[in-house]
């Protein structure tokens, strides 16, 4: 394990707790999967693009780095990635598993980053 992993495993259950006491993945979720479904849906990139913008409010460059670090370390490796992987509750999750135990197609295409 080289230094920049061991930082990382180091300080991964402090950041996740910074980002659920600052509502960071209820955030997210709002926007990729709202409660209300007349609201409009953001897409997944397979990117961070939307986590970015939230996180810009009130961090600095380096701790967004270090936050998609951990993110990824947990298995977010995009912004839909965090809310199925990373994120113990979500909508977006919620919807995409109730829908495959019905065997019909979730409503998003977010299958891609499970491999499914």
């Amino acid at each position: 394990m080289d230094h920049d992993d061991e930082l990382i495993k180091d300080i991964a259950p402090h950041v996740l707790e910074v980002l659920a006491r600052k509502r960071f993945f209820e955030t997210l979720d709002d926007q990729m999967c709202p409660a209300d479904p007349a609201q409009p849906r953001v897409a997944c990139a397979g990117t961070y693009a939307k986590s970015t913008t939230i996180l810009t409010t009130g961090g600095d460059p380096e701790e967004i780095a270090e936050i998609t670090q951990v993110l990824a370390s947990r298995g977010g490796f995009c912004d839909c990635e965090i809310l199925f992987n990373v994120a113990e509750e979500s909508r977006l999750k919620s919807e995409y598993w109730k829908a495959r135990a019905t065997g019909s197609q979730p409503a998003n295409s977010h299958s891609r980053h499970l491999g499914g």
